[in-house]
This record gives C-alpha cells, structure tokens and sequence, in this order.
C-alpha cells in the first residue's frame, strides 16, 4: 500500500544490506568530541587539574571532571571520583554519570553521546 506522500516501503531483504553498508562508513573528523583543559577552575573544587569541557563541531557538550565528594556522596559518586556531565546540546537531553578513571568517563560520555536519540527521535 502506498503512503500518502506516495512512496513505498522497501523490502527488507534490500533495506538490510544498505544499513549495514551505512554503518560502515568511518567517522567524519567533525564527529569528534574533544576535551579542553578548563582555565581557571570551577566548582565543586575549583581546580582547573582534572577539568574538562567536551567540545563538539565547537560547541562545549558537556564536561569530563574529577572530584572526591568523600563521605557527602552516595552510590556510584562517592565511589568514582571521575564525573561527566552531557548538557542538552544538539537535541541531545542532559545525561550524567560517574566512572573510575579519565578513560572510562571518556568512554561513557561517548557511549551515552553516540546511543541517545535526539529529542526530535524521541
């Protein structure tokens, strides 16, 4: 049956193979999300040390930080001093998390980054 915009759906068996082609296709330079050193600090501990905004196409996305809340926190924030933060950016609702090392905030900011659909998705 036609839509009403008059287009037909296409079959699976040719609607697979170019998803899978499409998923292939690597990464644009402008795809990247980028970590840049804060300067000067800013709360909870106001050290520019372990800070940073995750910059995408230019715009700061969100911030990678380290901070021990110490006995204050509770569950996964006062067992991982590593914290990251995405802000609503690019139709992208705020997310948060916290992790055991640098690398591992990095991988989760990405990870929640690339997997949350945009809010027009949603």
């Amino acid at each position: 049956m036609a839509k009403p915009d008059g287009l037909k759906r296409l079959p699976d068996h040719v609607v697979a193979p170019l998803l899978r082609a499409l998923m292939t296709i690597p990464r644009r330079p402008d795809a990247r999300l980028i970590l840049q050193k804060v300067e000067p600090g800013r709360p909870p501990g106001w050290s520019n040390e372990p800070d940073y905004n995750v910059v995408f196409r230019g715009h700061t996305v969100g911030r990678i930080w380290r901070f021990d809340y110490g006995q204050d926190a509770s569950g996964d924030m006062g067992r991982h001093p590593w914290h990251w933060h995405r802000r609503d950016a690019e139709g992208r609702a705020d997310m948060r998390g916290h992790a055991p090392t640098l690398e591992a905030a990095m991988t989760d900011f990405r990870k929640a980054w690339d997997t949350a659909p945009t809010q027009q998705e949603a």
